[in-house]
């Protein structure tokens, strides 16, 4: 499983540096970036606090790691990106 290849791929489409989700998981960058590169299993507790800081379904994030050949990986990237850049165009208005 690429678990943490997908969390970074996610991270990074929805423009939110390793500080931005560990302030919002209360976990350190050291961990996630071991999180990230596969050095480090997380918890399930973990896991759940990344998914709420992504805004991202467990289900989806386990889906995308089952799944890393799957093409449909980068349109689900591309589609995160076009939201985060819709989130921030929108926090902006405000």
């Amino acid at each position: 499983m690429l678990l943490g290849h997908v969390i970074r791929e996610i991270r990074q489409a929805k423009g939110l540096s390793l500080a931005d989700l560990a302030s919002r998981t209360q976990t350190t960058k050291s961990y996630l970036s071991k999180i990230e590169t596969d050095k480090r299993d997380p918890s399930i507790n973990t896991i759940s606090a990344i998914c709420g800081a992504l805004n991202v379904p467990l289900s989806i994030l386990i889906l995308l790691a089952e799944n890393p050949e799957n093409d449909e990986f980068s349109e689900i990237t591309k589609i995160l990106q076009g939201l985060a850049r819709d989130s921030i165009l929108e926090s902006e208005r405000v």
